[in-house]
């Protein structure tokens, strides 16, 4: 007869072996504490994929977790669990118990709907569709490229190319241009790219897709996070926040139309119907540096100073 030697099992096993009974009695304190802990652990461990998501969401607002929302309780994210604990003054266990789990949730909540207002915003001109920080910023206004949101610590644009430019052209532009000292660069020729700068202690974030159509050119969407040198240690959330609720057309995988407004999967298909992010015709949209960057919005600030980059591409 086989036997399954599972944890509770052998104990179990181990203390009914004791003839002693108080060898008995101290082995059965000594079990229960260890059944305890087991069984603490245990319940730690069976979070599911969408409660993962939800912790790794409540991480980034509470800025102990600054990678993606990927639904994997993995080593980055077992680490931003214990230095959740370890600033509520528990022990870095790096699994959550009930109460710690129900705590950080609603403090990456209160977060992110209250300081930041952060929810997903859909631009059928541009085609994409990101959560973005709205309390923190003052009106959007169209741009050439797409949408453009600022205040004097953050400014976020919503950018769109055609093919007057490529993808590993842009890249290569945006980490060689004003000097700007790179943290993080990863281009997917052909795909995509990420990349996070600075610039004389500000911070910039760019991602972009290339979008592939059955029957026109591709185009590049994508979005940038400039951020002052200035800014609250707390905005280091919005980038990571909105680089797991960017989506583009025709992104592939998961069905994220379930998901809450500004918490779907890292990667998946399109928050809203494809019908609701029809791909725009060819672009005609003139990329030069002609007039004031004022009349544009303050310009794809990303991308650096209009002038100088604009005309690169035209």
């Amino acid at each position: 007869m086989s036997i399954i030697f599972s944890k509770p099992y052998f104990l179990f096993a181990a203390i009914a072996a004791c003839k002693n009974p108080v060898d008995r009695r101290a082995f059965a304190v000594l079990g229960g504490l260890f059944l305890s802990c087991w069984i603490h652990g245990a319940a730690a461990q069976s979070l599911s994929e969408r409660q993962v998501r939800d912790v790794q969401e409540a991480l980034i607002w509470t800025t102990e977790y600054d990678g993606l929302i990927d639904g994997k309780l993995g080593e980055g994210t077992r680490q931003a669990i214990g230095n959740f604990q370890k600033r509520t003054s528990s022990s870095p266990t790096g699994q959550l118990s009930p109460q710690e789990l129900d705590r950080l949730l609603a403090e990456g909540t209160q977060i992110r709907d209250q300081q930041f207002g952060f929810k997903q915003y859909t631009d059928t001109d541009v085609g994409v569709s990101v959560g973005i920080p709205f309390a923190l910023l003052g009106k959007s206004g169209k741009t050439k490229w797409g949408r453009h949101w600022d205040n004097s610590l953050v400014s976020i644009d919503l950018l769109r190319f055609g093919t007057e430019v490529s993808l590993k052209d842009l890249h290569d532009r945006l980490i060689s241009i004003n000097g700007r000292t790179v943290a993080y660069d990863r281009l997917v020729e052909n795909d995509w790219f990420v990349i996070s700068a600075f610039e004389n202690g500000a911070a910039v974030y760019v991602r972009a897709n290339l979008v592939h159509f059955p029957d026109q050119p591709a185009e590049i969407r994508g979005f940038s996070i400039w951020m002052s040198k200035d800014r609250p240690k707390s905005y280091q959330a919005i980038a990571p926040a909105m680089l797991s609720s960017f989506r583009s057309n025709y992104d592939k995988n998961t069905d994220v139309s379930n998901y809450p407004i500004g918490r779907a999967p890292a990667q998946g298909g399109p928050v809203a119907p494809v019908p609701a992010l029809p791909p725009n015709p060819i672009s005609n949209r003139a990329l030069d540096s002609s007039g004031p960057a004022i009349q544009v919005g303050r310009c794809y600030r990303g991308l650096g100073e209009c002038p100088p980059i604009l005309s690169a591409f035209r």
